[in-house]
Formats: structure tokens, C-alpha cells, sequence
């Protein structure tokens, strides 16, 4: 059987033309859909306003109208639009704040019926109780208990709206009875959205905060992470809460870095003699460990934080190194910091340091010698001469070294005394 070419380029043809002329009437429907519901707004808008201003005067089958609709989700965007503008006029938003209160039992009888529809439609009736004000504190409200029902969606948007719905307006028990639901259907939000959600919570946040915490044990360690970096910007008073998760080996090692930086934030002794250890005991354990910890000890300006650090950039790994030497140049002085450059024998922390001082402009080159002094810039009083004092400095770094310069050096331990 032979099939002519040129019927092959009609059949071509008539595709191309079938699939062009499909494009331009989905395009003409859109905007011909756009357009009605742009005018359906409008004359919902005038009619509703009417009723608002001038409620003796308008027959009240305009609000039941608006209300019986609401079961198709196009009535809903309708409703949507019709609130944004009467919002932009000064005299309809009070009538209208206390109208859409109104709304609450119409919305309470739409729960069965978009439970059934779409995960998009499902979250789109999320975000209209969080535009409109909807979901209550107490712990029967039907609209709240369906908000915590929908964050087991698989949907993201479906969930993050519910939760947004519950942040603006729910309680502290709604809130962690949604996470609980979360962590039980061990589905895990982005930690992220969830800090930065918890943030945007109506109320007390230091209660929440409290509340997350007496149903620890519920929560997967993903869900704790966030809690606990939602606790870091929020209060310094969970310290003496927070420290049994820094020295317990079982805890999660995700938590445990968020502990960290928890106490980078809010120092606390006892914890900053833990986070000395972990610097010193570098090699024991993965190097995320001491590299978190070694930022965090910027925080802990004492002479053992100083000797922990010096072993801390002296690691095999580059990031221990690279935050120990951040937190030497915060906590030391820019002349302690030069002769520890000077007789460092390990010549990965002496590179490091190094280029750190450098970068900040804490030492400079000299352009004739190449040799590494104080920076003028930094502090001009530096630059006069008196006696050198290496002892401290010599004690740390475990060597007997002579003087490396007769510049002044304060011994470390006079900087102790100083802080």
C-alpha cells in the first residue's frame, strides 16, 4: 500500500488547523469568562452596597440571594471580588466588617459541601475564612475543626491556608491540634513556612511556644526543628527548657543544631560549656557539629571559649575551621589575633585565620617587607611600641616561641580580665 505524500501534509494541515482554531476559542472563552465575572462583581457590588448604606430602603432578598449562591465555587470568586471593592470605599467598610460576620453559619453549611469538591477548591474555601475572618477560638467551632480536618490534604496551598486561617484567628489549642494532625498523618510542611506562620499567630506567642513544648513527644523531630527556631525569635526564656535536648546524645541531630543556634542567640552558661566540648572534640563526631558550635561560641567571650576555638580552627574540616576563625576574630583582639597567625604551627588554621583578618581589615601587608601587621585603620593607637607580653599566648598555642615583633600584645589572660 502506498500512501502520496501530499496527503500526509493535508492530514499535517488540517491538525495544525484544528489545534489553532481549539487555542483561539479556549483563549475567547477565558476572556469572555473574565469579562462576565468582572461584571457580575460590579452589579453584586452596587447592590450590595445599596444594602449596606441604606438597609431600610433595600429589600433584604439581596443578601439571601448572595448567600444561597455561594455553593459554586465561580459564586465564591464572585464574593471575593465584590468585598475587595467595597473595601476601597471609606463608607461601606464598617457595614461591611459586620455583614461578612454574617457570613459565618452560610460558611459553617458550605463545610459538607466543599469538603466533597477539589483539593484547590477545598483550599480556596481555606483562604476566604482566613480573608473574611471566619474560623473562632472556641474548641466546637465547626469552621476551625474543619481548617484542622483539611491540613492533612496532600495539598500544600490546601494546608498552608488552613494554617493561615488558624494563625489569624484560632486559639493555641487549634493550632497544636493541627500539628499534631500533621504529625500523625506524618506529613511533614516546610519547615520554613511553618516558623515563619507561627510568627504571624494573633496572640501570645511565648504561650504557644509554651503549648508546643508540653506535647514535645508528639511532634517528629522535623516539626521541632521549626518549633524551636520559632522559639528563637520569639523569647530567651525556654534556656533551662531547651538545654536537657543540647546534652542528651538521643536527641536528633537536626534538633540538636537548632538548640544550637538557639543558644548562639540566648547564651547560657551550662550550654556554652557543652559547645566548648563539641569544638574540642572535633574529630568524634560529624563536623557539622562542631562547625555550628563554633559559631555559636561567638556568644561566650571567655578564655576557654578563646582555647576552644584555637583547637577548633586548627580542623581537618574546612567549615569548623572557617566558623572558628569568625568567632576568633569577634572575641579576640585584632593584636592577639596576629600573633596567634604568627606562631600557629598548623598551617590549614594559620591560612584560614589568615585570610580572615585580612578580609575584615583587622591586618594588613606591609608593601615593602610583605610581612603582616596591625592595621592603622582599625585602631591608631596600635601603632606605638611597648613591651612585648607572649606568655598567655604561648600557654595556649603550646609553644616557646620568641617574640615575634616588638609590637605591644596584650596576653590573653589580660584580656580575660578586660571582658
Amino acid at each position: 500500500m502506498v500512501i502520496r505524500i501530499d496527503y500526509l501534509i493535508y492530514v499535517y494541515m488540517t491538525l495544525c488547523l484544528c489545534m489553532l482554531a481549539y487555542n483561539l476559542f479556549y483563549l475567547g472563552k477565558n476572556k469572555w469568562m473574565q469579562r462576565r465575572t468582572e461584571k457580575q462583581i460590579q452589579n453584586q457590588a452596587r447592590r450590595l452596597q445599596r444594602f449596606l448604606l441604606f438597609p431600610e430602603k433595600t429589600s433584604s432578598d439581596v443578601d439571601e440571594k448572595i448567600k444561597k449562591k455561594l455553593k459554586r465555587t465561580h459564586q465564591l470568586v464572585i464574593l471575593e471580588g465584590t468585598v475587595e471593592t467595597l473595601e476601597q470605599n471609606p463608607l461601606t467598610v464598617k457595614p461591611l466588617q459586620a455583614w461578612l460576620l454574617t457570613l459565618k453559619p452560610v460558611f459553617t453549611e458550605l463545610i459538607d459541601v466543599y469538603m466533597k469538591k477539589s483539593v484547590m477548591e477545598r483550599s480556596y474555601f481555606a483562604y476566604l475564612v482566613t480573608r473574611f475572618g471566619l474560623c473562632g477560638q472556641t474548641s466546637h467551632d465547626p469552621i476551625a475543626s474543619a481548617m484542622i480536618q483539611l491540613t492533612a490534604v496532600s495539598s500544600i496551598y490546601c494546608r498552608e491556608n488552613t494554617l493561615t486561617a488558624l494563625y489569624a484567628h484560632g486559639s493555641i489549642e487549634q493550632i497544636v491540634k493541627a500539628y499534631r494532625v500533621l504529625a500523625r498523618h506524618e506529613i511533614e510542611h516546610s519547615r520554613k513556612m511553618v516558623t515563619d506562620g507561627l510568627l504571624e499567630f494573633h496572640g501570645d506567642r511565648e504561650q504557644l511556644a509554651e503549648a508546643f513544648w508540653q506535647n514535645w513527644d508528639e511532634f517528629t523531630p522535623h516539626y521541632q526543628v521549626a518549633f524551636i527556631d520559632f522559639i528563637r525569635m520569639v523569647s530567651g526564656n525556654f534556656r533551662e527548657t531547651l538545654y536537657p535536648l543540647l546534652s542528651q546524645p538521643e536527641t536528633d541531630r537536626e534538633v540538636t543544631f537548632a538548640v544550637m543556634r538557639y543558644f548562639r542567640k540566648y547564651p547560657y552558661h551550662p550550654a556554652g560549656d557543652v559547645l566548648r566540648q563539641i569544638v574540642r572534640e572535633w574529630a568524634k563526631r560529624d563536623w557539622e557539629y562542631a562547625a555550628i558550635a563554633a559559631a555559636s561560641l561567638e556568644s561566650y567571650p571567655e578564655m576557654e571559649t578563646i582555647k576552644a576555638l584555637l583547637i577548633g580552627v586548627q580542623s581537618d574540616n574546612w567549615y569548623v575551621r572557617d566558623n572558628a576563625s569568625d568567632s576568633l576574630l569577634r572575641l579576640a583582639k585584632p593584636l592577639a589575633i596576629l600573633e596567634m597567625i604568627r606562631q600557629m604551627n598548623d598551617s590549614y588554621g594559620r591560612d584560614m585565620l589568615r585570610y580572615k583578618a585580612l578580609s575584615a581589615g583587622l591586618i594588613q601587608l606591609e608593601p615593602e617587607t610583605e610581612q603582616l601587621v596591625l592595621s592603622t585603620a582599625s585602631d591608631p593607637s596600635l601603632k606605638e611600641e611597648s613591651p612585648t607580653v607572649l606568655a598567655g599566648w604561648q600557654r595556649l598555642a603550646g609553644t616557646q616561641s620568641p617574640p615575634a615583633s616588638k609590637e605591644a600584645l596584650p596576653s590573653l589572660q589580660e584580656w580575660e580580665d578586660e571582658k
